[in-house]
């Protein structure tokens, strides 16, 4: 069968970070997605934050960085992630959605990434103030770190309607079996995890799980870390 590339970006996603509620077969001409645990509905296409945003203070790149947001708000992008692991990150993010008025259509997605009660609610709130929002839209336990104590601290923050969406997260294809009696004996909202055209072992069970529990799925590492793309650099696009 020959995929198009139309095609493929539909089905297989994003920049780094990519909404694809495995329940939604196909994407609309929209581009939107609806979120299976709300009804919401989000466009298809998110924007990740890890190294390319890790820009410290160099006022270029911040500029630089508030040119791909503006970009990404511009063609109708909605979703942005990030994470305390990444550097800068945060703050370059709080530098552009203050240089762009905070738009309407941004769904924060964050995580947290450390270990204990206490420190993970102080992170939360370090990581909010860095981006300058009232509330995250979604948080996540990143890469698993002390998920049990994490989870229980997002679900209460959800129930007193401090946060909209819960999530759980991996990176590098790793974990599978931990991440897979976490989405069958939790109520999560969102998993996040590593899939592309060379990376399908989540298509065995993760993927299937996920639609069967009503749970949205962002793609990390779609095009991994653009090595996928780098491979044609020079070649005429099909």
């Amino acid at each position: 069968m020959t995929i198009t590339r139309r095609a493929f970006t539909a089905a297989a996603l994003v920049t780094t970070a990519g909404l694809v509620p495995w329940r939604a077969a196909k994407a609309g001409e929209d581009g939107m997605r609806t979120i299976p645990s709300s009804g919401e509905a989000v466009p298809v296409v998110g924007l990740g934050t890890w190294i390319t945003f890790n820009v410290g203070g160099d006022g270029a790149l911040l500029e630089r960085s508030t040119d791909v947001m503006r970009a990404f708000f511009e063609e109708g992008g909605g979703l942005i992630d990030s994470s305390p692991m990444y550097g800068s990150a945060q703050n370059t993010l709080g530098h552009g959605l203050t240089a762009l008025g905070r738009p309407q259509g941004l769904m924060s997605a964050d995580k947290v990434w450390i270990r204990g009660e206490a420190d993970g609610v102080a992170q939360i709130e370090q990581s909010r103030a860095n981006w300058g929002v009232r509330q995250f839209d979604l948080l996540q336990v990143h890469n698993l770190v002390d998920w049990q104590t994490h989870l229980e601290t997002l679900f209460e923050m959800k129930a007193a309607g401090a946060l909209k969406y819960v999530g759980v997260t991996t990176s590098h294809g790793r974990r599978h079996g931990d991440l897979e009696r976490i989405l069958a004996d939790h109520p999560v909202d969102f998993v996040q995890l590593t899939y592309n055209v060379l990376d399908r072992r989540v298509e065995e069970r993760l993927l299937p799980l996920a639609q069967e529990r009503g749970i949205g799925v962002i793609v990390n590492r779609p095009f991994r870390q653009g090595r996928l793309i780098d491979r044609f650099e020079g070649e005429p696009l099909p």
